[in-house]
């Protein structure tokens, strides 16, 4: 049972996401590039998807305290989330003792929102892609893909637990295990810089998290376009960050693509 929690308040800084692009290697130029960033719908740089997941999992962790592994995460960026702002995350238990994670700005809005189910994965009921044909939008088509390796350290993990108050114990030690978020940020690397690239607005995202990853490992991420909606600028794609053949995490992804130059 998830304790009661008092809302945790923060703000960002252009440091904190420099210092995730470096880390993830997620340099989407919405994120660290202002005056790309300037010229979008979001007129400056807005956070990456994963630092907001690394802050809400540091979150958990501390509330629930001990070891902490995920089962699967569900992840909604409702709106921008800027630096500067006084921001608000507030924890709270569902129905089904998943711990529902709540990011708010300073003007109340919810900027991010996300549900963390911890414990097996045998619990959960995966949710299947969306394989519907559509037409081409952008230069980009159904079944486009788009693949990276990553040799993922035990420094890479120090270095997450640098930039995020995370106590978990998992992540600590001569073999650490790596956090769900740097393996997010992988798919996250690829959205933004390969498929469907710079600009890529992350909307909504379900993760399943199959095995713990050890470092060191050398970990392959792809994503694949499952669904194209040109009418509304969005993208589904279906994703998967595996290890020696075996898949650690898969999900479904989607993105506005409105920002994204044509291929």
């Amino acid at each position: 049972m998830l304790p009661e929690t008092r809302p945790i308040s923060f703000v960002f800084t252009q440091a904190q996401f420099d210092e995730f692009a470096r880390l993830s290697g997620d340099d989407n130029p919405i994120h660290v590039d202002p005056m790309f960033s300037g010229n979008t719908r979001f007129g400056r740089t807005v956070a990456h998807g994963m630092f907001l997941f690394s802050v809400m999992q540091g979150a958990v962790a501390r509330a629930v305290g001990g070891q902490v592994r995920l089962a699967a995460q569900d992840l909604m960026f409702r709106a921008p989330t800027f630096t500067g702002d006084a921001l608000q995350l507030t924890l709270s238990e569902g129905a089904d003792g998943a711990v529902q994670q709540e990011i708010t700005d300073s003007s109340q809005t919810i900027t991010a929102s996300g549900t963390a189910k911890i414990g097996s994965i045998d619990s959960i009921v995966p949710k299947d892609a969306d394989l519907l044909p559509a037409d081409s939008y952008k230069g980009l088509e159904v079944g486009m893909s788009a693949t990276r390796v990553r040799l993922f350290t035990p420094d890479d993990v120090a270095d997450y637990l640098g930039l995020v108050d995370d106590p978990n114990p998992l992540y600590r030690g001569p073999s650490p295990e790596l956090p769900p978020s740097l393996l997010g940020g992988e798919v996250s690397w690829l959205l933004g810089v390969d498929l469907p690239g710079s600009g890529t607005n992350w909307l909504k995202q379900h993760f399943r998290f199959h095995r713990a990853v050890t470092v060191p490992a050398a970990v392959t991420t792809s994503v694949t376009i499952t669904r194209l909606r040109p009418e509304q600028g969005l993208v589904n794609l279906s994703s998967t960050c595996s290890v020696d053949g075996q898949v650690a995490v898969s999900g479904e992804t989607l993105v506005l693509a409105v920002d994204v130059a044509h291929r």
